[in-house]
């Protein structure tokens, strides 16, 4: 949902070009599906995703939405967006914030840590190393992702059914024919990716959609969005 991959043209000449650049934000999040299907329907859009986000980090950028949202709730269509259940997050409250930083984010992400970031001390890396080692098992990537879609599942009651979530990369693993499902979840046995396979034409180099590839997510969200809002 972040739009990683999606880089302005006109910024060709910068030197080491990153998606994360804040001059580069207007164009990720107006080319993300997210940002695309705000412009189909004619309405602002705010993105909360992150890179190398987790389940945890989902939750509590959710929780901090809620504290902070001057529109009710109730009023605005939302979507979550789970990601790979492998993925945890750990949150540091020394977290120094940058200039491209959102205010919520205080997140230490074991996928950045595992890809050999090199901005975090020593300290936060033997953390995640250590609890990678204990406690890392496709048990707890089942319960992890269960408990994220049954608190957002509360939350859809909550707010009226206005809340849709999804899979990026496809739910965990199920032992034997057991398949999450819940009120909201659509696609509950794949996830976007499958939406948009293994086609060059669709994925950028590092095998996030492209702009055309978050096109096609979009022209999938549509028709379900379309009955929510007639719901």
């Amino acid at each position: 949902m972040w739009g990683d991959e999606l880089f302005d043209p006109n910024l060709k000449d910068i030197a080491n070009p990153h998606p994360v650049m804040m001059e580069n934000t207007p164009y990720r999040e107006g080319h993300c599906f997210l940002g695309l299907l705000g412009k189909h329907y004619g309405v602002p859009t705010e993105n909360f995703g992150i890179p190398g986000g987790s389940h945890q980090s989902t939750l509590w950028t959710y929780i901090w939405w809620l504290q902070h949202e001057t529109i009710d709730p109730s009023e605005c269509l939302i979507l979550i967006c789970h990601t790979g259940s492998n993925r945890h997050t750990f949150y540091n409250p020394q977290h120094v914030s940058y200039a491209n930083d959102p205010p919520w984010n205080k997140f230490v992400h074991s996928a950045w840590i595992r890809n050999g970031v090199t901005c975090y001390d020593s300290n936060w890396i033997n953390m995640v190393k250590a609890n990678t080692v204990l406690t890392a098992c496709e048990e707890l990537e089942i319960l992890t992702y269960k408990q994220s879609v049954l608190f957002f599942e509360g939350q859809s009651y909550k707010l009226g059914k206005n809340l849709l979530q999804f899979n990026t990369m496809g739910p965990p693993r199920l032992s034997g024919p057991e398949i999450v499902t819940a009120a909201g979840l659509i696609w509950p046995e794949s996830g976007i990716e499958n939406l948009v396979g293994d086609t060059t034409k669709l994925l950028a180099k590092g095998h996030h959609p492209n702009e055309a590839g978050h096109a096609v997510i979009r022209d999938h969200l549509i028709p379900v969005i379309q009955r929510v809002i007639l719901a």
